[in-house]
């Protein structure tokens, strides 16, 4: 058997550069793994990018979040994507999302790869994260700036983000919610994400004290919470004074219910 498939068996994901450290002489290398896709050893997903296929499994998929990491050696699994990564989110993954410096956009398979341009540091860890074949580390935004850049991406809805956020298991300091918000800079979302954990409040346990500090920091002007798919042929909206925003009529029923009455 081929000592590079030996190798990186395991692994089952690997870029040229880390196969080049197996074979030394690069080219050679090249020619090697050229080799092996005719074989059907392994598969290329893109350039420079390489997955095994299983001798005992020919339709051997790869982990979606797996692949992004080797997309970029600096990846942070970011938004909704790190709701999935930290296991607050079960539903199939479509579209990956990641910032690193080099932004760009690719499709592998059935995924779509979004590489958002990172300006900010803050708010990253790093975790071990299960595939079906074996545990890696990777770098997640933390709980809180998660949050945020979902509300700030778009890539959830906001009722999707209060429904995963309904979960007495996660814990949030608003303390680093207040951090980040005043590190972005964007008025809009002290009203998005000041909503969206005042409609899980029960579940996260936070204080009536933390949400003043983010109401201090809203501005007089009304927002429209728009969102991905609603088209500006006069979408229903109603207004909520206490996030003094529109906001969609499907979410002004899911929240003033359990949050009061505008």
């Amino acid at each position: 058997m081929n000592k590079l498939y030996q190798k990186m068996y395991t692994q089952k994901i690997f870029t040229l550069n880390e196969a080049n450290k197996i074979i030394k002489n690069r080219q050679v290398c090249k020619n090697t793994l050229t080799r092996l896709v005719t074989q059907r050893l392994i598969k290329r997903l893109r350039n420079n990018i390489y997955s095994i296929i299983p001798l005992d499994d020919s339709n051997f998929e790869p982990d979606p979040i797996h692949i992004a990491t080797k997309l970029r050696p600096d990846a942070i699994i970011s938004c909704n994507s790190a709701i999935y990564a930290l296991e607050w989110m079960k539903e199939e993954v479509k579209n990956v999302f990641l910032y690193s410096k080099y932004p760009s956009k690719n499709r592998i398979g059935h995924i779509t790869y979004k590489i958002i341009k990172n300006k900010q540091t803050f708010g990253t860890d790093k975790i071990e994260y299960k595939t079906s074949y074996n545990q890696i580390e990777i770098t997640v935004t933390n709980i809180e700036r998660t949050i945020i850049d979902c509300v700030r991406t778009r890539s959830l809805k906001l009722e999707e983000l209060i429904t995963i956020l309904k979960n007495p298991k996660i814990q949030i300091d608003m303390s680093r919610i207040i951090n980040y918000l005043d590190k972005y800079k964007k008025p809009i979302l002290y009203n998005k994400v000041g909503l969206v954990l005042d409609a899980t409040k029960s579940f996260t346990k936070l204080q009536e004290e933390d949400f003043e500090k983010i109401r201090k920091k809203l501005s007089k002007k009304i927002f429209y919470a728009r969102e991905h798919g609603i088209k500006l042929i006069r979408p229903r909206y109603k207004y909520y004074g206490k996030w003094n925003m529109m906001i969609p009529e499907r979410l002004h029923e899911q929240i003033v219910p359990k949050i009061g009455t505008i």
